[in-house]
């Protein structure tokens, strides 16, 4: 075949496609067992969390998307309403923030793969071995797919997407027989479902499951592969918002009936409900199943945040803000190559870092805390950037209406930033951590502004378009 001497990104995105992206990047199976740690309250906080961050979200990124459909979304509404360097640091922060967390993805995914062979297999949850072929080999399998067209590449998270309804309607079917059989496994009053104010860790808590919702910006920032971004990006939203809501209630639900209080494993909890079930109705079957159709799930999740991230450092080399190799697309396959390269190797030592020994691990531990705050930045900027945006162009709707949705979305995502900086109780040398959190911020901010201010420098800037 002749190579393209223009080479463009293919559009191959279509309603479907969305859908399934927009659910798999959101609906974390971790999130339902976090949220499981807190009892019958965690379904009040789940509902308050939809009132006041999930639904301003959806409706912000939805218009953002309307007014400026290109690739890059956030990082394109950033720029626009504030300036090159505010875009360029909000794209920084969430290439950054996420690329740090994808090795303990790659883990999680590991981990509950054990799960499908039941005990014989999980005794390798903690060989290095294993944990370095299995995620390190999932790794390289998405990036490649991704460089040979996101045509290919889609159908991870397409997979992932039915896989995870599968998981929590089985999950829902088991937990229904099993209550029938055997009622629940823990007592239910009014007064559970009331969230004790008085714990220093309710609101922590509550910010961690407010941004369980977040990952619907994911779908904008891929608008340039989409073959009708701007019809079927707000409906994939729209649809996805129902879908996410049921699978978080009702998984939640199921977990709390199904596992006794202060049973619920942080990282395995959904993985535990299949265990427990099968081992109650006397079907260990079921275990494997349940954490088979897991394995699927996790993997569609992680294929959809390695696809979408890997957009932000392409748009910015087109900008000239981050080497212009990085905005390279294959002239055969239409992908963002280079860019795709350069997060999985940056990924593979992250990863290699975070299971090495004591000293490295803690390299990487450290660089997890520094990156806390990175992750909220992008938000305030998205609801900061519908006023900007809307007060340039009231178009329907107004000048005042839009901080109806931009007051609550801004002020949890402030407050969860608050929060990130205060140090659990288990943390021994507190004061450490703050300074951690916080100078390691600036310092990751700090290394990303003195980029782009060496690659303004270096050359103008170019059209992205």
């Amino acid at each position: 075949m002749e190579a393209n001497p223009n080479p463009s990104l293919h559009r191959t995105l279509g309603l479907r496609d969305l859908l399934f992206l927009n659910i798999t990047a959101v609906v974390g199976l971790g999130s339902l067992a976090n949220a499981a740690q807190f009892g019958l309250s965690s379904l009040t906080l789940w509902a308050f969390a939809l009132l006041v961050f999930m639904i301003p979200f959806g409706f912000t990124v939805v218009e953002l998307h309307r007014r400026l459909p290109g690739e890059g979304g956030l990082y394109l509404w950033a720029k626009e309403a504030f300036g090159e360097t505010h875009g360029f640091v909000v794209g920084w922060s969430y290439w950054l923030c996420n690329i740090v967390w994808f090795p303990t993805s790659m883990l999680t995914v590991s981990a509950v793969f054990l799960y499908v062979g039941g005990g014989d297999w999980l005794g390798l949850a903690e060989n290095p071995w294993y944990n370095g072929a299995f995620s390190l080999g999932l790794l390289w399998l998405i990036v490649g797919l991704n460089i040979v067209g996101l045509e290919r590449a889609k159908w991870i998270q397409n997979i992932g997407g039915v896989a995870l309804w599968v998981t929590i309607l089985l999950l829902l079917g088991l937990g229904v027989f099993y209550l029938l059989q055997y009622g629940s496994a823990r007592e239910i009053s009014l007064e559970k479902f009331i969230p004790d104010l008085s714990d220093y860790e309710v609101l922590p808590f509550f910010a961690t499951i407010t941004f369980a919702f977040a990952g619907l910006e994911l779908a904008p920032i891929l608008a340039g592969e989409a073959r009708n971004s701007r019809r079927d990006i707000p409906r994939a939203l729209f649809l996805a918002g129902f879908i996410i809501t049921f699978l978080y209630f009702s998984g939640t639900a199921i977990l709390l009936l199904t596992i006794p209080e202060n049973e619920v494993s942080i990282m395995h909890g959904v993985a535990q409900a299949f265990s427990a079930i099968g081992s109650k109705l006397g079907t260990p079957a079921v275990g494997a199943i349940g954490a088979g159709f897991m394995t699927l799930a996790l993997v569609g999740s992680f294929g959809a945040w390695m696809t979408g991230t890997a957009r932000i450092p392409f748009v910015i080399g087109i900008d000239r803000y981050l080497p212009e190799a990085l905005g390279k697309v294959h002239p055969r396959w239409g992908s963002p190559y280079v860019s795709l390269l350069l997060q999985g190797g940056v990924v593979t030592v992250l990863f290699l870092a975070s299971i090495l020994g004591s000293t490295v691990k803690e390299a990487y531990l450290i660089l997890l805390d520094m990156s806390i705050i990175l992750y909220f930045i992008p938000f305030l900027y998205m609801f900061a950037s519908l006023v900007v945006h809307r007060y340039r162009n009231a178009q329907k709707g107004g000048k005042w209406s839009v901080w109806f949705v931009a007051v609550p979305g801004f002020a949890v995502t402030l407050c969860s930033v608050l929060l990130s900086v205060l140090p659990s109780k288990d943390v021994e040398n507190k004061e450490l951590f703050v300074a951690k959190v916080l100078g390691g911020a600036a310092l990751l901010i700090a290394v990303g502004v003195g980029v782009y201010f060496f690659k303004r420098r270096a050359g103008p800037q170019i059209d992205a378009d």
